[in-house]
């Protein structure tokens, strides 16, 4: 049995209402589901009292690589003797070595990184980068899209999680998802982006036509974006 918080599961359910999200606690009560994840290994996931189940979730892609994969592990632990949190005041080391990997990988001619902590923020520094780079005001999204929690990409977000929190940044129109014709007729000189979610999850794992995308391009390149 995992115990290494020293609490019952009722006790975890109740403090994580409590403390972290009374709404996520309610929703698996609803659903009937009172699993706590406790200890994970591979492609396993258990509950705090022991049941063991196939994690098919993955988290989003988090997990491709199994739950504490020992190459993963072994790395951090690497790291942890030699390095700290680190100054980014200061150039590292590691950081320019990881930068340079993932510029190798990506495509055209992207040299720099910017690193992140979220979704969020990355959706935040694309849509920046692109109104800077175009001197354009405007972005369009989908309706029903979700792109995070932070500021432009709460603004580009479905209006269910973005109400809360207006006024927002200005600018930001949205059409229906796989909707070319909608697409191209909000198209102007003043369109600094055009950012889709590929699947959006929160539509309902909706699939776009087969020529959405290429669709997509060359109404951008069209228009300049």
């Amino acid at each position: 049995m995992y115990q290494s918080i020293g609490k019952a599961k009722s006790e975890v359910i109740s403090s994580f209402a409590r403390h972290v999200s009374s709404g996520k606690a309610a929703f698996f009560a609803q659903a009937g589901i009172d699993f706590v994840a406790g200890e994970r290994e591979g492609i396993y996931l258990c509950d705090i009292d022991g049941k063991r189940l196939i994690n098919c979730h993955c988290n989003g892609g988090v997990f491709n690589l199994g739950h504490r994969n020992p190459r993963v592990i072994a790395a951090v632990q690497r790291a942890l003797s030699l390095y700290d949190i680190g100054n980014h005041h200061l150039m590292s080391a590691p950081r320019a070595a990881l930068a340079e990997r993932l510029a190798s990988l990506c495509p055209g001619e992207i040299k720099r990184v910017v690193f992140g902590v979220s979704g969020g923020e990355a959706i935040d520094l694309a849509l920046k980068l692109a109104r800077a780079h175009t001197r354009r005001p405007k972005i369009i999204s989908a309706l029903g899209g979700y792109h995070g929690h932070t500021g432009l990409a709460l603004a580009a977000g479905d209006e269910a999680y973005r109400k809360p929190f207006e006024p927002l940044s200005p600018g930001f129109i949205q059409v229906p998802f796989g909707d070319l014709q909608a697409l191209e007729a909000v198209m102007g000189e003043d369109i600094a982006a055009v950012i889709f979610e590929t699947i959006p999850a929160t539509l309902g794992i909706a699939i776009p036509p087969e020529d959405f995308y290429a669709g997509v391009r060359r109404c951008a390149i069209a228009g300049g974006r």
